[in-house]
């Protein structure tokens, strides 16, 4: 990207031939990768519909099969499809989560009735959030509303936009170090570099936080801790001397980051009913 800017640079681009092609090259850079772009979010889109129905194909098997099946009474060996076989396939799923998967071998492990109900009810909640998310994705592929239609216009844009920013970062910097005759090893120049790494840095966060799906994303907080680095660079307008405090304050947005972590649900750290910290407290009394 230096190598290219330093071309630019070096010849006249202001004739009107030269910015027919200039031009042109843009354009069709342009479509590549806004035609790339929208067939990978599809294509993305595509996979986790997949996921979806082969998710909720194997819970609404064994979902029915714990409805049909008194929690009193324990599986049947001779069943040609077994529940333990259906909930075995059940960890197979591809969006399978942590809990729904320790209620699963839970209950594998020790089937009464306690956790047959439990197990029945961790079910019916992940069925019922799988349909609303695969009829989210549906509705927002076949029948976008106003916002969502416009936000899926200009997104796959946002990969041109970021080169041609990053182009321009590059060209103001060659040019200040060909222009300027700056010593490399001055306070200028490392401002002039601090600026320049700001900025790409600002680019990333922007475009990890608008390009990432939703349900593959960091949490909120991560979220909002990449805007606010990618609008930190905004700053850079108060002139170069503010580069180093700028580059200090997203260095420091960064680290903060790695000392963000989920928190745990309360819920889930209750033994829950059936569970075997409760069956075990429960023979102690005995």
């Amino acid at each position: 990207m230096l190598y290219l800017a330093a071309w630019i640079n070096a010849n006249d681009i202001s004739d009107t031939q030269s910015r027919i092609i200039v031009t042109g090259l843009a354009v069709i850079l342009f479509l590549w990768l806004y035609l790339r772009t929208a067939r990978s979010f599809k294509n993305a889109a595509s996979a986790r519909l997949d996921r979806l129905h082969q998710t909720l194909e194997l819970y609404s098997r064994a979902a029915g099969r714990l409805a049909s099946e008194p929690a009193a009474e324990l599986p049947d060996e001779h069943d040609p499809e077994p529940l333990i076989l259906l909930l075995q396939q059940c960890k197979a799923a591809p969006l399978i989560t942590a809990g729904l998967l320790e209620s699963i071998d839970a209950y594998i492990k020790e089937p009464d009735a306690s956790r047959h109900i439990q197990l029945q009810r961790a079910l019916d909640r992940e069925i019922a959030r799988r349909i609303a998310e695969q009829s989210s994705i549906i509705r927002s592929l076949d029948n976008p509303g106003w916002g969502i239609g416009f936000w899926k216009l200009i997104r796959p844009a946002v990969p041109f936009a970021a080169l041609m920013l990053i182009l321009y970062w590059c060209l103001q910097l060659y040019q200040a170090f060909h222009e300027q005759n700056i010593q490399a090893l001055s306070w200028t120049s490392a401002e002039l570099w601090l600026r320049f790494g700001s900025c790409l840095a600002a680019v990333i966060a922007f475009c990890l936080t608008v390009m990432t799906p939703r349900k593959d994303s960091a949490k909120t907080v991560h979220r909002v801790l990449a805007l606010i680095i990618a609008a930190a660079a905004v700053a850079h307008t108060a002139g170069l001397t503010a580069a180093p405090y700028i580059f200090a304050v997203q260095l420091i947005l960064f680290i903060a980051g790695f000392a963000v972590h989920p928190k745990r649900s309360r819920r889930r750290e209750r033994p829950y009913a059936g569970s075997a910290e409760l069956l075990e407290e429960s023979e102690e009394e005995k």
